[in-house]
């Protein structure tokens, strides 16, 4: 028998593990997503994952049908807070290649303001438009005078409070609230005063109200940053739904539309907009008007934002991205995502669904997104964040749960059909009633409460074919629900005398 010097032993064969087989954690990434409402929702996601993965997981949970308008965005890592340039997620970019120090910070925004929000045809998505809006009187990017932000404020304390009660309300319900950076008891006193006249009026009606008021406002929709003039004179350069706007001491100076803008260039600090102009002489003439913007970031921002808005507002589909060459110079950035057009023509095909949603109390924090809050609750230190609940998949998750444990303890009782609604009250952060009749025993309703953890979330209605008299669900956290059933009383056959009885049980779903 021949011996050599040398020898192995397989560890992992010997213990029956197969190396091939095993499989390690794939390691993940926190994203901590501050939501119009100022609610925020932490994201475990894949760490190579692009930022298109992020917002699906973000337009899931909030069930957000028209969302191409809405948008994921940040501060800049290489600024403060305070002076740092806002960007916005670019889908096809990976996460970290854009964010630095995690756990990333991102804030879901508005991204394109629509010229008429009544073009929108779900009010849910009219409501995060007022959302936003209201947001952006807070940390003063729409400016206003007095009196248009104390209109906009009485149908803000509309849709918050209802209809006005001097025993309920008194004269000091509003002295914790911020609408606009720099408020005094006059601009209190005149909100109180307007928001008497609006009786009468729903939330929906309210919201739409302060809507029709601020699209007509110089400010509205545009995000400016600072610039000098050829001739050294400070002005601001924005970008809107119809052009490229200059805005001069908060008011909209001029505008160069889109049909007059032939070409848009960036150059370190200097944004230059190519035109064509048509003189009186029926001659055309090409101009160039160049801007020195504050720091190449806010100058390349500038124009990625130009990009985009001409895009979504101008263009039937987005053009094909210009090919890879090795000797490109520049950036070659184009707009990704779906245009207005795409957009209306799918809720278009989209059938009709009327969904109930609750609203969100404004009594709680108002946070910016210069990491400034009214309220002095610490949400970065709290181990349970606030976040938006589903409650429609919960649902119809656990009707198939239902089923199942149904088909199991009903015997020899044929099942009844019976229909499950939901529907919402606006009392605090908003109240959710689940009603259960059956048409044999139309006197069987239970009623089951939410808790008003969650701010932005849609109802939507199930139906199943159960035999239930006594049906509560109640909530204990954002992420469990727990569905506890008294009791099922079922008449057994005349043959058969005898009353049959099923215990208490506990349906948990893991969400």
């Amino acid at each position: 028998m021949i011996k050599f010097g040398s020898g192995s032993y397989s560890v992992r064969e010997s213990e029956g593990l197969n190396p091939q087989s095993l499989t390690f954690p794939v390691r993940t990434i926190s994203c901590i997503v501050t939501f119009l409402d100022n609610t925020e929702r932490r994201f475990e996601i894949e760490r190579h994952a692009k930022g298109q993965a992020l917002l699906n997981m973000v337009f899931d949970h909030l069930e957000l049908v028209e969302k191409d308008y809405f948008g994921l965005q940040y501060i800049s890592a290489l600024e403060t807070s305070q002076t740092g340039v806002k960007k916005w997620l670019d889908p096809t970019k990976s996460i970290r290649k854009q964010l630095f120090y995690p756990p990333y910070q991102l804030h879901f925004r508005l991204k394109f303001y629509v010229s008429d929000p009544s073009k929108l045809v779900e009010e849910y998505t009219r409501y995060h438009v007022f959302l936003q809006l209201k947001k952006d009187l807070l940390e003063g990017r729409l400016i206003c005078p007095e009196s248009t932000a104390a209109m906009l404020a009485s149908y803000a304390a509309q849709s918050e409070f209802g209809d006005y009660s001097k025993e309920e309300h008194g004269t000091t319900y509003l002295n914790e609230f911020k609408f606009i950076p720099e408020q005094n008891t006059t601009l209190i006193k005149n909100v109180t005063e307007l928001h008497k006249l609006h009786k009468g009026q729903s939330p929906a009606e309210a919201e739409s109200n302060f809507l029709k008021h601020a699209k007509d406002l110089d400010l509205y929709g545009i995000d400016l940053y600072p610039a000098k003039e050829s001739n050294g004179g400070m002005i601001g350069v924005g970008v809107s739904n119809s052009g490229v706007v200059l805005v001069r001491c908060n008011r909209r100076e001029s505008i160069y539309p889109w049909s007059a803008i032939m070409k848009l260039s960036f150059k370190k600090k200097l944004f230059s907009i190519h035109m064509r102009a048509i003189k009186n002489d029926n001659m055309e003439e090409d101009t160039v008007v160049i801007f020195n913007i504050q720091n190449p970031e806010s100058c390349k921002a500038l124009w990625k934002s130009c990009i985009e808005h001409h895009t979504f507002f101008r263009l039937i589909a987005p053009p094909a991205p210009p090919p890879k060459s090795f000797f490109s110079i520049g950036s070659r950035f184009r707009y990704s995502g779906r245009t207005e057009y795409q957009s209306m023509e799918e809720m278009r095909r989209r059938a009709r669904v009327e969904r109930t949603f609750l609203r969100h109390s404004n009594r709680e924090s108002q946070s910016t997104m210069n990491g400034s809050s009214s309220s002095s609750r610490d949400y970065a230190s709290s181990h349970r964040i606030n976040s938006p609940i589903i409650v429609s998949r919960i649902f119809c998750r656990s009707q198939i749960y239902l089923r199942k444990w149904l088909g199991r303890r009903l015997r020899g009782v044929s099942p009844t059909s019976s229909s499950i609604t939901t529907t919402a009250n606006t009392t605090g952060a908003g109240a959710a009633v689940t009603s259960i009749e059956t048409p044999d025993n139309p006197q069987q309703i239970t009623t089951g409460s939410i808790s008003p953890c969650s701010t932005l979330s849609p109802m939507s209605s199930v139906a199943a074919s159960n035999s239930i008299s006594n049906f509560q669900q109640s909530e204990t956290s954002c992420d469990t629900v727990t569905v506890q059933e008294k009791s099922v009383d079922n008449n057994a056959d005349n043959s058969n005398k005898t009353d049959s009885k099923i215990s208490n049980s506990n349906i948990i779903e893991q969400r």
